[in-house]
């Protein structure tokens, strides 16, 4: 994967992480929030009707025995038209039987309130069910469609004092007597095992969902003794301590009459799950477009910094390839901005190191050349030294014996250079001993070899030449030494020099040749000078 595609890859997840992360925690304190508002909101009415409830009446056992409280807060609703208020009522169970017909929430006989219009067999109707312009008591069926309950959640579960029991019986057969059917809210009880004991928490979990319990309210009296239970605790057991934190107290004449808690989960209304709705599809948008945003940055970032560092691995090449002064296009000041200025630099430091070593190898190459020279070359006259000569003439023998070719040696020696010296000076003789050795290596081939053996004698090594070739060649030169305009030199300087020539392989050795040809020189010189003698 390249640099590139990392880059685009690191900062979608981070902007697409960032949206969850905001959105999350928005989400989430949105819901928190509105679930809070309504929550308060629901236990402000409630708090309100029930605080008008026993104000009115003075105390919870004067309201139940002169009407229920379902009755009550359905008839204020209904004259207040107040929406919030049914659905704070929503969130209470209605009434038992035994309260607000005969048994108080301590189990006494209460003064009995009959129905509308005399009917003792019209059942109050819990709060989910009030219509608006129903008459106080009564019970209609709701339109199709409609579902029964309250709208910030529903009950689960029987209510509180609407367990079936041998009491139950008892209150049914003697109060209501001929009443056909069970009272309004008379339901199966608990298990045999939530009967007795000592206080505990009862809360019963949402068992259609599977999740927490549903919103409702418990109200206590003075002693934190339930005489509404909304289904999870008895009238008269004890509230448990962790229920009591946050409970309202009920004012009568400056004491408190009763206390209200509540409990459960809101489930949200309609129009708020629309509202949540909005607020997810919102946090989605804001994700898709947070990950075309990362895209598009990730395109135009990423395509600078591959740019660069293509560029760097380009010039690395390059330089790998010898070409060492290379220089990248430096944009901005980030750090690939600063590779690319430390890549400059040190591609000009390295390309003027190798300029100066080149130049130094160089110098040393020609040093080395120069004292190679010096040490093979006569500084006189700039001819090659005996020791180089002795190198030379023992390779062209042995090349001329194994191929059969020919090979003449010669040795010249100027004549009367002694005389030279001692009559015209050692700076004159020098000046005879450079000419002559121009006019000899003026002469000879790429392939030959001329030396100044020492003195005044040269050498010279002609391969792939026979013995009349040779004679002829060193007969020329001894012309041309003698006929050199010697008086520019000095006006009395004459110049002439004998040679002797031995072509003879069959000596065996280089230096048995240069012996016959040492030999062939003095008979030159005994017959005369000036003149070439080879055998």
């Amino acid at each position: 994967m390249s640099l590139r595609i990392k880059f685009m890859l690191a900062l979608l997840l981070t902007g697409l992480a960032a949206v969850a992360m905001v959105g999350g925690l928005a989400y989430v304190g949105v819901t928190t929030k509105v679930d809070l508002i309504r929550r308060q909101q629901a236990a402000d009415h409630f708090y309100k009707y029930m605080s008008a409830y026993v104000g009115r009446y003075g105390s919870w056992r004067a309201a139940i025995a002169a009407e229920s409280f379902d009755s009550f807060m359905q008839r204020t609703i209904t004259a207040e038209g107040d929406s919030a208020g049914r659905e704070a009522g929503a969130a209470v169970a209605p009434l038992p039987v035994g309260l607000g017909r005969g048994i108080g929430a301590d189990g006494r006989p209460v003064a009995q309130p009959m129905g509308p219009a005399g009917r003792d067999d019209v059942r109050p109707a819990p709060p989910g069910d009030m219509r608006a312009g129903a008459p106080d008591g009564e019970r209609r069926g709701p339109p199709d469609g409609e579902r029964l309950g309250p709208a910030y959640g529903e009950r689960r579960g029987p209510m509180d004092g609407e367990r079936r029991g041998p009491r139950d019986d008892e209150r049914r057969d003697s109060a209501d007597g001929d009443r056909r059917g069970p009272p309004d809210g008379a339901r199966r009880g608990p298990p045999e095992g939530d009967r007795a004991g000592a206080p505990q928490d009862r809360r019963r979990p949402d068992k259609r969902r599977g999740g927490p319990p549903p919103f409702h309210f418990i109200v206590t009296d003075q002693d934190y003794k339930v005489v509404l239970g909304a289904g999870t605790y008895r009238p008269g057991e004890p509230l448990p301590a962790a229920a009591r934190e946050g409970a309202r107290a009920v004012m009568v004449d400056g004491r408190p009459a009763l206390y209200i808690s509540s409990e459960g989960v809101l489930t949200p209304s309609k129009q708020e799950q629309q509202y949540l709705s909005a607020v997810r599809e919102a946090l989605l948008a804001g994700a898709a477009a947070a990950a075309v945003l990362a895209l598009l940055l990730g395109v135009l970032l990423s395509r600078g910094l591959s740019r660069t560092l293509t560029r760097l691995t380009e010039a690395v090449r390059a330089m790998h390839g010898g070409s060492l002064l290379q220089r990248v296009p430096v944009q901005g000041r980030d750090e690939v901005a600063a590779l690319a200025t430390a890549f400059n630099e040190m591609s000009e430091q390295l390309a003027h190191s190798h300029a100066e070593l080149h130049a130094s190898h160089q110098t040393i190459l020609e040093q080395a050349e120069q004292l190679r020279e010096l040490s093979v070359r006569d500084a006189l006259t700039a001819l090659y030294n005996r020791r180089h000569f002795d190198e030379q003439a023992v390779t062209l023998f042995n090349q001329a014996v194994r191929h059969q070719r020919p090979l003449s040696l010669v040795i010249g020696d100027i004549d009367f250079f002694k005389r030279i010296n001692d009559q015209f000076s050692h700076a004159t003789g020098d000046a005879v001993l450079r000419k002559v050795g121009e006019i000899l290596r003026g002469h000879m081939r790429l392939s030959d070899l001329v030396a100044r053996y020492g003195g005044e004698e040269f050498v010279i090594a002609l391969p792939e030449t026979a013995l009349p070739q040779a004679a002829a060649l060193c007969d020329k030169l001894r012309e041309l030494i003698e006929g050199f305009p010697w008086h520019e030199v000095h006006p009395d300087l004459t110049v002439t020099m004998s040679m002797g020539v031995c072509a003879d392989i069959a000596a065996g050795t280089a230096e048995a040749m240069l012996q016959k040809a040492d030999a062939l020189l003095y008979r030159a010189k005994a017959t005369g000078r000036n003149r070439v003698c080879f055998a």
